[in-house]
């Protein structure tokens, strides 16, 4: 729930104290997980992290770690994201660059229009630029890491 949702529905509560514990909770939870901080840090839904993830052991510079590699990273291009993805490890909340259109096509022409997982043709259309090696094990958004894999076995891949 967002804050102001929150706010909204307990505005005529007559104590209110609860209510400040548990964003001092927070508060006290991002500054030890997170001690540097960054303009980024501005728009993350602090409660929400805070809620699935507060029981999680690791140690502050364990995270910053992540964190400041995850920065410098390009190829992340949604900063705010990084906070949830030390966590939860989706990297949906990265916005990772894509591959472009031109990158994707060359690699089909250069495949003969077959995926690169099942050797059977497909359209242009039909198909997805897949990272070889996975960002997430290091894989970059270069013409050399990238195949064009039919919708069915990419998302197979992706499922694994």
């Amino acid at each position: 729930m967002k804050v102001e949702n929150l706010i909204a529905l307990h505005q005529h509560d007559p104590n209110a104290d609860w209510l400040w514990g548990y964003f001092a909770k927070v508060m006290e939870w991002v500054k030890a997980k997170f001690p540097f901080y960054r303009k980024e840090m501005a728009s993350v839904e602090w409660g929400l992290l805070y809620n699935r993830y507060k029981a999680d052991p690791r140690l502050a510079s364990e995270i910053e770690a992540e964190v400041k590699d995850l920065m410098r990273d390009d190829e992340v291009t949604r900063k705010t994201g990084i906070y949830e993805f030390v966590f939860s490890r989706d990297v949906r909340c990265l916005s990772l660059r894509t591959f472009t259109d031109t990158q994707k096509r060359t690699a089909y022409e250069a495949q003969g229009h077959k995926c690169a997982h099942c050797g059977r043709e497909f359209a242009f259309e039909s198909m997805q630029g897949d990272h070889i090696v996975p960002w997430s094990k290091g894989g970059k958004t270069t013409p050399d890491n990238l195949q064009m894999l039919c919708c069915e076995c990419n998302n197979r891949k992706s499922a694994k």
